[in-house]
């Protein structure tokens, strides 16, 4: 299980804060991890883990996609990509995270866009597609038609997120690094308000290339996890985050730690009773901060405060 560590060297291996990411294909995963920690001012320890970490060629394609089955893409060690059956890999996963042993982790990170599940944890954990989804729903529910970038076509017939049925979503797809596919995807994209590319192995490239050439602001699932992980782990009370405009930085300064972690996992979906686990609280408490965030940020209700975090400056 490969780590780096950022931050000083002189600083106390005791202040470090210890992130484990867990991926559904092999570890290391430096073309994905790196790049979300850019910025990340706070000493850490990160630590990875893939589903497939270990496993046998043969037990790796007992995972393979069957006809009949939702799909999910990731890459193997050696760069390749698989495609996976997502719910014998949600499965797996599952194992995964529920053998953290409590306070083992001060943070999780489930590293993929395409699991629909909660995953029981006993640290607390951000859960890459409840943060896009999250994302998308708050985005749509503002009237904005939202367009979805996917890695693989086959995915566009298996998209489906009931909470989106009353929404004007469009979906397209494209690999990632991949401009030739990213610029066809746009032309079925041209009536969208805005882009979500949803999927993390999207880059900070991809990125720049759709908003280039489509003029829109383009969600990136990365950031919105690197977001959710400095909201949950920064624990001094004036905090400034790169990339984020100073209107929302003010406004981010007016909370307290407990209150940023609240935050983070509101603008996640979680509920309060979900949320209160993560934290080890009272789901009574978790009330009275979410109550606190909104006064805070100035804004009336939790699909605003999901909109306000990923308009700041993260897209």
């Amino acid at each position: 299980m490969p780590s780096v560590k950022n931050g000083s060297k002189e600083q106390s291996d005791k202040m470090l804060r210890r992130i484990m990411f867990v991926t559904v294909g092999q570890s290391p995963r430096h073309d994905l991890i790196e790049e979300m920690m850019q910025n990340l001012d706070v000493p850490l320890e990160t630590l990875e883990i893939g589903a497939l970490d270990n496993l046998s060629a043969a037990e790796i394609e007992a995972f393979a996609v069957k006809d009949d089955e939702a799909s999910i893409v990731t890459r193997l060690a050696d760069g390749s990509n698989i495609v996976l059956s997502k719910s014998a890999i949600s499965e797996r996963m599952a194992k995964i995270v529920a053998g953290f042993r409590p306070g083992e982790y001060d943070l999780v990170a489930i590293l993929s866009t395409g699991l629909f599940r909660d995953f029981e944890s006993n640290c607390p954990t951000v859960n890459s597609q409840r943060a896009i989804e999250s994302a998308i729903i708050s985005l749509a529910a503002q009237g904005s038609t939202v367009g979805i970038i996917m890695p693989l076509e086959r995915q566009l017939q298996e998209f489906d997120i009931p909470a989106l049925v009353d929404y004007k979503i469009v979906a397209s797809h494209a690999r990632d690094n991949d401009r030739g596919q990213l610029a066809a995807a746009l032309i079925d994209l041209a009536e969208t308000d805005i882009i979500v590319l949803n999927s993390v192995a999207y880059t900070e490239a991809d990125r720049a290339v759709v908003a280039r050439a489509s003029g829109k602001p383009v969600i990136l699932a990365r950031r919105i996890v690197s977001s959710a992980i400095r909201l949950l782990l920064y624990q001094a009370q004036t905090i400034v985050l790169p990339g984020v405009t100073p209107e929302f930085s003010e406004k981010l300064a007016r909370l307290t730690p407990r209150e940023r972690q609240v935050m983070s996992l509101v603008a996640e979906g979680l509920s309060n009773k979900a949320i209160a686990r993560q934290l080890d609280i009272s789901p009574k408490t978790v009330e009275i901060h979410r109550s606190n965030v909104l006064s805070k940020m100035e804004v009336s209700s939790s699909n605003a405060l999901i909109r306000l975090v990923i308009t700041s400056g993260h897209t």
